[in-house]
């Protein structure tokens, strides 16, 4: 039951600020970022997360999240 309320929470999070990096992200929710990209993968999964990757810069890629 809590992993299911991880990803609740996660997705709500997203859903709030959809711009927010994985850092803030992992800091709003009290997560380490091992356990954010758990999540973030677990939700991608199952098909509630689409993660798309592009550069701003050639020095920084960034993803996108994208709730389906």
């Amino acid at each position: 039951m809590k992993k299911d309320q991880d990803y609740l929470n996660l997705l709500r999070k997203i859903n709030e600020k959809p711009s927010a990096s994985q850092r803030e992200l992992a800091e709003g929710l009290g997560f380490s970022l091992g356990k954010l990209n758990y999540c973030l993968r677990a939700l991608q999964a199952k098909g509630l997360l689409k993660i798309r990757n592009f550069k701003k810069n050639p020095k920084k890629i960034n993803y996108l999240y994208i709730l389906t």
